[in-house]
């Protein structure tokens, strides 16, 4: 079984699960009722800005936590046992889930932007060039968060005996770990979305590796 196939079946299962259902229409609803209910914002600061702050936040931890529980209940399954009987590596097995998660926010997130555009506009505030400029920065910065999550969730599914002890660990340590990406604005450095990818990069193929080397040696 290729890459390929495993990543569309994955693809498949997170898109139609319900919590990526509720992903979809949740992080647009929500980003449109906390800026209604935050009167200080009209006039301060547009939807569209508004949402990229939301998305940020939010999409990364969601994707740790499906990961890591997606995995936990996998291998108290033995599901990964039936797989292993066929020609699959088990390297196959994770990266088909983070590229499929990490696809999925992805598509959550920009759907959310967008919706925060359609909303200005509908408004009569356009947001110009330069914001639209400082969005795609922080969306850059934003991604790299995601994918910095996710690689630790994989490597914390892996690690973790419970779905218990993976969540915390998603959320005291996949949390903290994803603000790498944020390094580089901290710092001032420039461009800090060039940065913040690079340590992206860096960051999620570490931990990537330590959690294929990990699953390599684990008796499923």
């Amino acid at each position: 079984m290729s890459m390929g196939l495993l990543y569309g079946d994955e693809l498949s299962g997170f898109s139609r699960s319900r919590v990526m259902l509720v992903l979809w229409v949740g992080m647009p609803v929500l980003a449109l009722l906390l800026h209604a209910l935050q009167p200080s914002l009209e006039g301060a600061m547009s939807l569209t800005v508004f949402s990229m702050l939301v998305v940020t936040t939010m999409a990364s931890t969601i994707a740790a936590a499906m990961l890591s529980v997606g995995i936990i209940h996998e291998k108290t399954r033995g599901v990964y046992s039936l797989f292993l009987v066929r020609p699959v590596k088990r390297r196959s097995l994770l990266l088909a889930k983070f590229f499929a998660v990490f696809s999925c926010v992805a598509v959550a997130a920009i759907f959310t932007l967008g919706v925060g555009v359609l909303y200005d506009f509908a408004r009569g505030v356009v947001p110009g060039a330069a914001v639209l400029r400082e969005l795609a920065k922080s969306a850059a910065t934003g991604f790299a968060n995601i994918a910095i999550a996710s690689s630790a969730a994989i490597l914390i599914g892996v690690l973790a005996p419970s779905v218990v002890v993976g969540v915390i660990l998603v959320i005291y340590g996949a949390n903290q770990i994803s603000v790498l990406g944020y390094v580089p604005v901290l710092l001032n450095l420039e461009p800090a979305w060039v940065f913040a990818l690079a340590i992206g990069c860096f960051v999620s193929i570490l931990l990537l590796t330590l959690a294929v080397a990990v699953f390599n040696r684990r008796q499923l």
